[in-house]
C-alpha cells in the first residue's frame, strides 16, 4: 500500500478557524478613488473655475484671466488645448519667479 513504509506520528488536520474577515471599507462615490479618477477631478476643477471667469467676463472688453497657478503645468497645458480647440485664443501664459504657471489669458 502507499503508506506502509511511512514511519513517524501521523499528522492531525487543525481544526483552528480562520480568522474574521476584514470590515470593508465604506464605499466613496460607488468605488474607492483612484489616480485617474483624481487626476479627472482635479482636471475638472481648472476647467470648472475657466468657466466661472469665461462667464463673469463674456460681455467685457477686458481680456479675461484665470489663475492657475495651484494647477501642474501638464493639466494647465490640456486645458490650454481644449481652450484652443473650442474655439478660444489663449493670448498669454504667465509664468511667476518661480517658473510655474501663474494665469492664462483669454480673448
Amino acid at each position: 500500500m502507499l503508506f506502509d513504509n511511512a514511519k513517524g506520528q501521523s499528522r492531525q488536520l487543525s481544526h483552528r478557524q480562520l480568522p474574521p474577515p476584514t470590515p470593508m471599507l465604506p464605499k466613496m462615490e460607488g468605488s474607492l478613488p483612484t489616480r485617474a479618477n483624481a487626476t479627472k477631478k482635479y482636471k475638472d476643477s481648472l476647467i470648472a473655475e475657466v468657466n466661472d471667469a469665461i462667464n463673469q467676463g463674456i460681455n467685457t472688453t477686458s481680456p479675461i484671466s484665470v489663475g492657475v497657478s495651484k494647477y501642474n503645468p501638464a493639466v494647465v497645458n490640456e486645458v490650454i488645448s481644449l481652450l484652443n480647440k473650442s474655439g478660444w485664443d489663449v493670448t498669454s501664459l504667465n509664468i511667476d519667479g518661480n517658473g510655474s504657471y501663474s494665469a492664462i489669458i483669454l480673448s
